[in-house]
């Protein structure tokens, strides 16, 4: 499987239209405020949710840290980045 990184909303937007539904995606940084307009179910790290006063546990995410990215990176290829 592919594990997606998205790190904006039109990464997002762009990812979802190529990924495979069972492919994971990770959002990073302003890809958090993805949360807020969509309702497909993904991780997200929990200091960016934090840091942009996203409630995480009110959509269909699961907050993650680094640890967790790191043990997600190295279980699945490839890894494929999106921030257009």
């Amino acid at each position: 499987m592919t594990l997606h990184l998205v790190f904006s909303r039109q990464g997002y937007e762009s990812c979802v239209a190529r990924r495979h539904p069972k492919d994971p995606i990770i959002l990073f940084g302003d890809g958090a405020y993805a949360l807020l307009e969509n309702d497909i179910k993904c991780l997200v790290l929990g200091e960016d949710a934090i840091a942009r006063g996203i409630a995480v546990d009110a959509h269909h995410a699961t907050s993650i840290d680094y640890a967790e990215v790191v043990k997600l990176t190295l279980n699945h290829a490839p890894v494929v980045s999106w921030a257009d």
